[in-house]
């Protein structure tokens, strides 16, 4: 159901931009649904108005996933090997290494991985595959062409219905692993992604780099996405039949120039580039979303097809969205004092949108929105402050400014979205510290911050097509993470963060007794936002070849609603495993996740419907090195 979306710092879903190797396809919330991590080298986060690095969407934050690619130092063969509950299966393998004695490197890495699901008619399987090809050409220039190929088929889980009253927040036991879509539901996409980079030394402190890009992603649904209980709690009344295809490609191009040297006799090292892209999506949803289609015995009932509903029609051709963005950025940071740097960013971003409808000219059509095109010019900026007051301690101060257009995503909004909303734009103050303590044994991070956007914009819940103004929201908060290692044997890491987020500005059309009426919801916390999140590792390791990992994770209570009517309640998960180094190639690992087997509420909807977490869950993987 929401497989993509992240909150971050009070912010969630299409606020928080997440990148692929540091390109958006400004699609994040649906692309970003998670495929197979074998793919993936690190992930890279960056809390707080970050459009100065990534362009349009990342007021709220970033998320970067970079791509395993090929490389000087690795050389071998991984595999890993996976058996779980429900029939969790995971197969996969990769290799890196030089070709013969030329200067040439690859990278292959393919994976399978799938499930039964612990929801019923939750089958998944998904294959991915990427290839790359590193090559010295010259002393100064190298080439790197690297490909990925994502498939996933995905019978959905949207939720599960609350009782009545949902002010209670409460849902039946007796239906936690049922799902009420229909049968053999369908949730795909496959997704290529090509980048060719080349990378020229111009001079020993002079680096220039370009990445050529060229994505293209096709996504289907056939679901039936809405379940509420009926007054009595004794039906469950299903509704939102829809169907759509989405067609989406986009090829362009990034410039960037890195040099260190000298600004006004300071040591400088600077970054700036341009950025060029072109972005097409096509949709086609079906005609009868939100309507309703059958109520039902919730423990005797036959699902049906997505096709058995009289008023099913399939994907419609209606709407192709394109987007055309030139950005300018640098960055640079400035030496004042030994170990006092200045750093600063800036960015200038041209973004033209196009919009077609697809139906003009049949009864299907909005006459205002025939066609019609939009442009925006934002320009946004950063500054800060590092100071090492020794080699294992800093502190750091910075103020960044964001801007995006409205409407969270262009490239399916629609005229209505977007015609009466100006630019939402963010601003954030930080301050924060890295240390290290008991003689390196321990180190630590701590930060505060100060995060604010004006001018959002938010999913009308009574009409997904039409987006409701958000006047203001911030959030002011505390992050810390610290790992220790106490003994050589016994090793603890742990985070925690603390948020106070809220509507500043935002009237809420609510319908009473059949009339549109505006209420504030200033003052309210932002759905899906918790006070508290905090996780903590503890590692024995007992035996030269064995360890043993205890971890927790505490998410506090949220609301599913801008009105916090709906409450969704705190929760503590716990897993644990075990592992063997069998040799020095081969690791064993038996895990237990959620121990406890709570019924815990990972994601709530504002229709309003929960997503819960995964039950007692098993597994034993092994990972070999050869």
């Amino acid at each position: 159901g929401s497989a993509g979306s992240v909150c971050m710092r009070g912010f969630c879903g299409s606020q928080i931009t997440q990148l692929f190797n540091g390109l958006t396809v400004q699609y994040d919330v649906v692309a970003a649904r998670p495929i197979d991590n074998w793919l993936t080298d690190r992930i890279e986060v960056l809390g707080g108005p970050s459009t100065f690095l990534y362009g349009q969407g990342a007021v709220g934050g970033s998320i970067n996933y970079v791509s395993k690619t090929a490389n000087r130092e690795r050389q071998g063969h991984d595999a890993l090997l996976l058996l779980g509950s429900f029939l969790n299966r995971r197969v996969a393998y990769g290799y890196g290494g030089r070709v013969g004695e030329s200067d040439n490197w690859v990278q292959v890495d393919a994976a399978y991985k799938g499930s039964q699901g612990f929801v019923d008619e939750t089958e998944h399987d998904s294959g991915v595959f990427s290839a790359s090809l590193l090559s010295d050409l010259t002393a100064r220039l190298s080439h790197t062409i690297a490909i990925e190929y994502q498939r996933e088929d995905r019978e959905a889980y949207w939720g599960t219905p609350l009782l009545n009253p949902v002010t209670a927040g409460r849902f039946d036991e007796r239906t936690r692993f049922l799902n009420f879509n229909a049968r053999d539901s369908v949730f795909d996409q496959q997704v290529l992604w090509v980048r060719d980079v080349l990378e020229y030394r111009l001079a020993e402190r002079t680096r220039i780099t370009n990445t050529a890009y060229y994505y293209d992603a096709s996504r289907q649904w056939r679901n039936v996405e809405i379940y509420r209980w009926n007054a009595a709690n004794t039906r469950i009344d299903r509704r939102a039949s829809f169907a759509t295809d989405h067609e989406q490609f986009m090829v362009g191009n990034r410039l960037e120039l890195a040099h260190e040297g000298a600004l006004w006799r300071f040591a400088s090292l600077w970054s700036a580039g341009v950025d060029v892209t072109f972005n097409q999506q096509t949709r086609s949803p079906s005609l009868e979303s939100g309507l309703p289609v059958d109520s039902i015995d919730p423990f005797n009932f036959t699902p049906g097809t997505y096709f058995d509903f009289a008023r099913a029609t399939g994907p419609i051709a209606d709407r192709r969205n394109t987007l055309m963005t030139t950005a300018l950025f640098a960055e640079n940071r400035l030496t004042l004092l030994e170990g006092l740097n200045l750093v600063s960013g800036l960015r200038f971003d041209d973004i033209k949108l196009d919009s077609d409808n697809l139906r003009a000219g049949t009864p299907l059509a909005h006459p205002q929105e025939r066609s019609f095109n939009r442009e925006w010019q934002p320009l946004t900026w950063r500054l800060g402050l590092m100071y090492d007051i020794a080699p294992d301690f800093n502190l750091y101060a910075q103020y960044s400014t964001a801007a995006d257009p409205p409407a969270g995503i262009l490239t399916t909004t629609n005229f209505r979205n977007i015609r009466d909303f100006g630019l939402t734009t963010g601003r954030q103050f930080e301050i924060g510290s890295k240390f290290d303590f008991w003689q390196n044994r321990g180190s630590a991070t701590v930060a505060g911050f100060y995060l604010e956007r004006q001018n959002l914009v938010t999913r009308d819940p009574n009409d997904p097509l039409l987006a409701l103004p958000i006047g203001a929201q911030s959030s002011r908060g505390v992050e810390a993470n610290a790992g220790l290692r106490v003994t050589p044997e016994w090793s603890v890491q742990g985070n925690m963060a603390w948020v106070d987020a809220t509507f500043d500005e935002f009237n809420e059309n609510v319908r009473i007794a059949g009339r549109d009426v505006a209420i504030s919801r200033a003052g309210n916390r932002p759905a899906n936002v918790a006070e508290w999140v905090a996780n903590t590792w503890l590692t024995w390791h007992f035996h030269p070849q064995a360890e043993w990992m205890f971890a927790t994770r505490y998410v506090g209570e949220r609301f599913a609603d801008p009105a916090n009517t709906v409450p969704v309640v705190a929760y503590a998960r716990f897993d644990t495993q075990l592992s063997w180094q069998a040799s020095r190639n081969a690791n064993l690992t038996l895990r237990v996740l959620n121990l406890t087997d709570d019924a815990y509420i990972e994601w709530a909807d504002p229709t309003p419907m929960f997503l819960l977490g995964a039950p007692r869950t098993f597994e034993v993987a092994a990972w070999l090195k050869f």
